[in-house]
């Protein structure tokens, strides 16, 4: 496990990211080291069940006006192990890209422990010929936040017979608000003078656009889909989030990528040690030519003077 203090405090920011946006499902896993950032982990932890509870409370006392939304994660794993569909709430869930999670080991989105686990139960899943039972897991994010939830799990063979599947599904709650109909209708249209094609877009399709924005910035150093597969992966389509994504944040879904591959690497190259062509790979460029030209464009400079 990865345990530096520089990994420590980055997941502890995407945790206070993720409370920030209302999500109360994730936990930081606990350090081997006796120190401040580990007495603030499991602060920051305490914090977290605290706030979680509350808001569960409230949910009974005012049921009308409850602030929790339920969220279902499923995946559906064959019978060597392999992820064969995420659904789209999976993926922002786990924070990684859809191609990320199809066609690799379920295993590898879990903690050591819940690898175990699995690995001796899986066998057994498979060979019961009804099975509707329910095992803890939990689950890690790209940045290294855990989730642990009971999940449901659910057997069947395919339509020829020659084979199992699994299918797990687990519901989480969060604060953040859902894609309700009818929700802030007509959140955002151009004005009178646009001569573009007018659309308007409701809390749904900004929310949509917005988990665009977050898996984009989750995973600078892989290329996105196609703009057509990625809509089509959120729930939305090709126009909408065009038109969206430059609505909400003044610039197309290409130019928002480079721009923070580029933050990303400015900073790197400024507070790390790390070699120029690590730097680029880390932050999604594979042509070094290619980078320090971007890099000349944006700051003026090359990535290299930084450091003179």
């Amino acid at each position: 496990m990865q345990d530096t203090d520089d990994f420590r405090v980055k997941r502890i920011n995407q945790m206070l990211l993720e409370m920030a946006k209302g999500n109360f499902f994730y936990s930081l896993e606990p350090s081997d080291k006796n120190d401040n950032l580990a007495s603030l982990m499991v602060m920051i932890n305490m914090v977290k069940e605290e706030i979680q509870a509350s808001f569960i409370h409230q949910g009974f006392v005012s049921t009308d006006r409850t602030p929790q939304f339920l969220i279902q994660m499923s995946l559906i794993i064959d019978e060597n192990g392999i992820v064969e569909m995420a659904n789209q709430k999976a993926c922002g869930i786990l924070l990684r890209m859809r191609n990320a999670i199809l066609g690799s080991p379920f295993t590898d989105l879990l903690t050591e422990s819940s690898q175990k686990k699995w690995n001796k139960k899986m066998k057994t899943f498979l060979k019961r010929k009804h099975l509707d039972t329910s095992i803890k897991l939990s689950f890690k994010t790209k940045e290294g936040l855990l989730i642990s939830k009971n999940c449901t799990v659910t057997n069947f063979r395919t339509l020829d017979g020659n084979s199992s599947k699994i299918i797990v599904n687990t519901v989480l709650f969060s604060n953040a608000e859902p894609d309700v109909k009818g929700l802030w209708k007509n959140a955002v249209e151009p004005g009178k003078e646009s001569k573009r094609r007018k659309i308007r877009l409701s809390h749904g399709d900004i929310q949509k656009i917005r988990n665009v924005h977050d898996m984009i910035l989750n995973n600078l150093e892989s290329d996105p889909p196609h703009l057509k597969d990625l809509a089509l992966q959120m729930g939305t389509n090709e126009f909408k989030l065009k038109y969206g994504f430059k609505e909400l944040y003044g610039t197309t879904v290409f130019k928002f990528l480079i721009q923070e591959r580029l933050r990303k690497a400015k900073t790197l190259i400024k507070y790390t040690s790390k070699s120029l062509k690590t730097i680029a790979h880390m932050v999604g460029f594979k042509s070094i030519p290619h980078f320090s030209r971007a890099f000349k464009e944006k700051y003026g400079r090359t990535p290299s003077s930084l450091r003179s």
